[in-house]
């Protein structure tokens, strides 16, 4: 029995057998009572089972649909089938589909795909497809790195950097085009800045920006060629591996304040901190290159707000113990200073806001500084703040601390800046000092 209200003709007729997902096509007239068919649950549980099909790469127009309809359901199929296919209780032969819908000028398929607005993608073949492309792609890739002169062992390993882009979609043959682009520069004599670099090859004086993955990509492939340490950051790391092969960094922008640094040696930075002590200062990542230490032993203090520090150095002047604050989320400068500090023996004791941006300023701290301490960091004092009674088990190490502190913050959402404890911090920095 077909659709009563269903007596129209196809006004057109789309064949798209085998059709991308991409093609353009123009979509035919449905009619009425064929969508409102389709939008039955029973007819619905059919048409997504030949989507299945379709999707798996199999024919679309004969073969069994094995489905568990219920009663209701198969007599909903049954108004497009017939009803001699109800009473017979089989399966959904694509075939009887696929003559009931000629009769409007329409396979399975078309009608599938008119209904839906999209062709039906055979999706093995699809991966399938993409896979072949991004095998192609790596081999072009090593071609093209390898005619600039790299050795093919290099460029294996650089491609195999987890940094890189997916290989599906051309991203990484573009990206290593550019990368192309900028090896045959190098190394560069008399040396040049990475913007002035960037800007004459691109046009674009941030395109070799660590944040950009053609910067990050290519300093890693300059680092395996030298046999330098990966730059996981605009570090040391970024830096040297840039410097290697002529190209200069900006050092300037990025900067830390700190106050009553015990520095010695003959960098920039060393010179300021004994002319400036008691007084904050701006250290530039220019003014910590070169040869400096500080004393081992020596007790850092570390926090996030430049109230802090200013506050200790109004209180205390010379006699405060040496303080660095990060000014929010640590600068490249910060974290070098840190790191260097860490080399040479110094002990940090760090803490932020807690909050989520906190969180990270601590984390990077003890990152840069492997050992660090917290500095009323803890659930303790968030939970005097709060005016809890109960924190629970305090018991395990820094880790299991700072584990409970952030479960702790997630439970009440609620921020505790470090000015709110400035009275506290500046009785602890005076009891050391």
């Amino acid at each position: 029995m077909s659709i009563d209200s269903v007596s129209l003709r196809m006004k057109e007729k789309c064949h798209r057998r085998g059709s991308s997902a991409t093609s353009a096509v123009t979509m035919p007239e449905l009619p009425p009572g064929l969508v409102t068919w389709a939008r039955r649950a029973g007819p619905a549980i059919v048409l997504e089972a030949v989507r299945h099909r379709a999707r798996r790469g199999f024919g679309t127009e004969r073969g069994a649909l094995r489905l568990a309809l219920t009663p209701v359901q198969r007599t909903e199929v049954a108004r497009l089938l017939g009803t001699r296919w109800d009473v017979g209780g089989g399966p959904v032969r694509l075939q009887d589909l696929g003559a009931t819908l000629a009769e409007h000028g329409l396979t399975v398929r078309e009608f599938v795909e008119t209904l839906d607005g999209e062709p039906l993608v055979d999706q093995r073949k699809l991966r399938e497809d993409r896979k072949a492309a991004a095998v192609a792609d790596v081999a072009r890739a090593v071609e093209l790195m390898t005619a600039s002169g790299v050795d093919p062992v290099v460029v294996q390993t650089w491609l195999a950097d987890p940094g890189f882009p997916r290989t599906e979609g051309g991203g990484l043959l573009i990206l290593v085009q550019q990368a192309v682009r900028v090896m045959r520069r190098l190394p560069l004599e008399p040396r040049q800045r990475l913007a002035q670099l960037a800007a004459s090859e691109f046009s674009n004086a941030h395109a070799l920006d660590y944040r950009e993955e053609l910067g990050r990509a290519v300093s890693r492939l300059i680092a395996l060629i030298h046999g330098l340490p990966r730059p996981m950051r605009a570090g040391r790391d970024w830096r040297r591996a840039w410097a290697t092969v002529g190209v200069l960094c900006d050092e300037v922008s990025s900067r830390v304040l700190t106050l009553n640094l015990p520095l010695s040696g003959d960098a920039a930075a060393v010179r300021w901190t004994t002319v400036a002590e008691g007084e904050p200062l701006w250290l530039s990542l220019r003014s910590i290159n070169g040869t400096w230490t500080a004393p081992a032993g020596t007790v850092v203090f570390v926090c996030e707000n430049p109230t802090v520090l200013e506050a200790a150095a109004d209180e205390f002047g010379p006699r405060c113990p040496p303080l660095v604050c990060t000014d929010g989320i640590p600068s490249i400068a910060a974290l070098d200073l840190v790191s260097g500090l860490a080399a040479a023996g110094c002990e940090f004791v760090v803490r932020a806001d807690i909050d989520e941006a906190g969180f990270v300023v601590v984390d990077q701290v003890r990152a840069a500084a492997p050992g660090a301490r917290t500095w009323r960091f803890d659930c303790t004092t968030y939970a005097q703040y709060l005016g809890l009674d109960e924190i629970g088990d305090l018991s395990g190490g820094a880790e299991a601390a700072l584990l409970r502190l952030r479960d702790l913050h997630a439970q009440h959402h609620v921020a505790l800046h470090e000015e709110a404890l400035l009275d506290q911090l500046l009785a602890d920095l005076g009891a050391v000092g």
